[in-house]
């Protein structure tokens, strides 16, 4: 792992974002983009360095004003928190943030994006869901979303949850780098509901190929019971005292994420452990 892309908006959750990163990065000797995107007035316009070039006087005072706020609240925030011995880059840009974010991923060559999220409920995560969903759905590399404080960062289980079927292996590699990063217990999980019910034999036997077919280690197989996939996930994930859940997601936008949904981002916004999403292109 070379980078890691901390989004931040100087939040608890952000901040919490940020201890995580610098837990994996002094394990892979990765180096950290605390990145923060000020989103401007559309009558303002800046060049590449982020000086004003034309538009509304008053736009362009708010906004200088407001980038001198966000640089202080950045390095008050690199004094906070002990980053000794990981080597940690900030920015602060202007534009639309998941744009940023994309933009910076791809530009950059970045392995993982750690992003602190609330989570959204109600009428918000129907008609816009949070911002850490969208980078869940639009990123082209694992997104990991952190919700409480944990500096230490110690992964033991986790739980790998999926289908099983042949898309995932366009994931699996990722996911068995993270389980070996950490040397955790991996959990493989298919979650049995009523209304997709398959047997247990064939359910084992499809999850041991995909172990052999990968060479997985420190492994177990496990079937679910419950009475839908997002449920049977926080269930199990409960029951073994897991550190981490694993998913990968389609990434769908639009009316087909409206039709579908997605149980990656749903948990995203829903469960208060630690979530790695890999994005299925």
């Amino acid at each position: 792992m070379r980078k890691i892309l901390v989004p931040t908006d100087f939040s608890e959750e952000a901040r919490n974002a940020f201890e995580v990163a610098l837990a994996i990065a002094r394990k892979t000797g990765a180096a950290i983009k605390l990145l923060h995107v000020v989103e401007v007035p559309h009558t303002a316009n800046f060049s590449a360095t982020g000086d004003v070039m034309v538009g509304n006087n008053m736009d362009q005072l708010y906004t200088v004003q407001l980038l001198e706020i966000t640089k202080m609240q950045m390095g008050r925030l690199l004094e906070a928190v002990d980053h000794k011995g990981v080597e940690v880059e900030q920015e602060v840009e202007t534009g639309l943030i998941i744009s940023n974010i994309k933009r910076t991923v791809q530009d950059e060559q970045v392995d993982l994006v750690v992003m602190g999220s609330k989570g959204a409920s109600g009428l918000d995560e129907f008609l816009i869901g949070s911002n850490t969903e969208k980078v869940v759905r639009a990123a082209d590399c694992p997104v990991l979303t952190v919700k409480h404080r944990q500096p230490a960062f110690e992964v033991r289980e986790v739980v790998l949850a999926s289908d099983f079927k042949r898309e995932i292996g366009a994931a699996i590699e990722k996911f068995k780098y993270f389980q070996e990063m950490f040397g955790a217990r991996l959990h493989l999980l298919y979650v049995n509901t009523p209304g997709a019910f398959e047997s247990s034999s064939i359910l084992h036997r499809r999850l041991q190929e995909i172990a052999d077919k990968y060479g997985l280690r420190n492994y177990t197989i496990n079937t679910y019971n419950d009475t839908n996939e997002e449920d049977g996930i926080l269930h199990f994930a409960q029951d073994i005292k897991a550190d981490l859940i694993m998913m990968a997601t389609h990434g769908r936008t639009g009316l087909a994420h409206l039709l579908s949904g997605s149980i990656a981002e749903d948990l995203v916004n829903h469960t208060h452990k630690p979530v790695l999403t890999i994005h299925l292109k």
